[in-house]
């Protein structure tokens, strides 16, 4: 989260402060998502030419975001409010005119792979709400308790917009100090609302990558170990080997070529060179790191055998257990994102003279999801 003493007031200082904080994170941003696409760091692993190199990402990632994201929103936000049914009305009705059905599920996505979601909305001839790349896009808070939006800025390879409570700021870049457009947004308060992913803004699966690496490792190490078997070196003991003398090609480029190693020995013997792999023991460290991605993100194996099996409400709740509490955490700050989205509505409510309601009052859950992750 980017925090700035603003307590001179300086604008143009603060942004400078803000950019400069949002560098190294956007960084660590890039990462999660590269992770998330399934371009992991095992990709850029390099070999000595003629080595077997297979470079093996699994899709963990994908895998703990997606469950995370879907377990959440599975079903949507449920809203409610005593005596208000008409301002709730067209608070709904709004929401579904100005955003498409699968925003909501964006935004819980990027909240689960980014460490938070983010939306802007913005008014031309009617409203509309559109969720934002985490990576491209940021809000700065002051550094009280009170933890006050200041701004939220928008980057692109063109320009960058910077939002505030009453105007947009265009710039050209982000070295460019003076913008080149100064307009009103339309709105009463910062247009752009963050739902955080708990208070660290940490990714679901974040903590993870390098257990993550380690079974990446394992696997594309585990292949080319065949690989290797395939081309085993022949070693000769006691027996005329490789001429050293036929040409200028160094000993280890030869002994890569012809894969034959001669050992000087009263006694004559031909062997293979070989890496005896355990398999066994492979596979028993295989398991345990994928037992620990699981265990320390608190993601089921969907394909764990014991989860599968379990018929008992009662077991399937104990299995899940952390997924719920993680889950908890995560819909009290989307939550309060939707609240605070409500707000930025009910202010368009207001100004085309519709009743809207007490956004104080609503209450929003979300239903129970077990049920979809077993029904047949």
């Amino acid at each position: 989260m980017i925090r700035l003493d603003y307590s001179n007031g300086d604008f143009e200082k603060a942004l400078d402060a803000a950019l400069k904080q949002f560098a190294p994170n956007r960084r660590r941003l890039s990462k999660l998502g590269r992770y998330y696409e399934g371009r992991h760091d095992i990709l850029m692993r390099t070999k000595p030419q003629g080595m077997p190199n297979n470079r093996l990402p699994h899709g963990f990632p994908k895998y703990i975001a997606e469950l995370s994201a879907g377990y959440m929103y599975s079903s949507g936000p449920i809203y409610s409010i005593k005596g208000d049914d008409e301002g709730l009305n067209n608070l709904l009705a709004l929401e579904e005119e100005s955003a498409d059905a699968a925003l909501n599920m964006r935004i819980a996505l990027y909240q689960s792979v980014y460490g938070q979601g983010l939306s802007l909305c913005w008014l031309d001839d009617s409203l509309h709400i559109s969720s934002l790349d985490p990576r491209n896009a940021f809000i700065a808070y002051d550094d009280t308790a009170a933890r006050k939006p200041l701004f939220g800025v928008i980057l692109s390879s063109r320009e960058m917009r910077v939002y505030t409570d009453t105007h947009v700021y265009i710039y050209e870049g982000v070295n460019n100090k003076k913008p080149k457009t100064k307009a009103p947004h339309g709105f009463k308060r910062l247009p752009m609302v963050a739902y955080d992913n708990g208070p660290n803004l940490q990714g679901d699966f974040e903590h993870v990558l390098p257990l993550v690496d380690a079974y990446d490792t394992l696997a594309s190490d585990r292949l080319n170990d065949r690989g290797q078997f395939a081309d085993a070196m022949l070693v000769l003991t006691g027996i005329m080997g490789i001429d050293e003398s036929d040409d200028n090609m160094s000993a280890a480029a030869k002994l890569r070529q012809q894969r034959t190693l001669t050992l000087p020995d009263s006694d004559s013997k031909a062997e293979w060179l070989i890496k005896n792999a355990n398999e066994k023991d492979i596979d028993v460290l295989r398991k345990a790191i994928s037992d620990d991605i699981h265990k320390f993100s608190m993601t089921p194996d969907l394909e764990d055998t014991r989860l599968l099996g379990m018929s008992s409400g009662i077991a399937i709740q104990y299995k899940l257990f952390c997924l719920r509490q993680r889950t908890a955490i995560k819909e009290r700050f989307f939550i309060k994102g939707l609240k605070d989205r409500a707000r930025l509505l009910c202010d368009v409510l207001e100004s085309r003279g519709l009743k809207a309601p007490d956004v104080d009052r609503i209450k929003i859950s979300f239903k129970n999801r077990e049920g979809a992750l077993f029904k047949e």
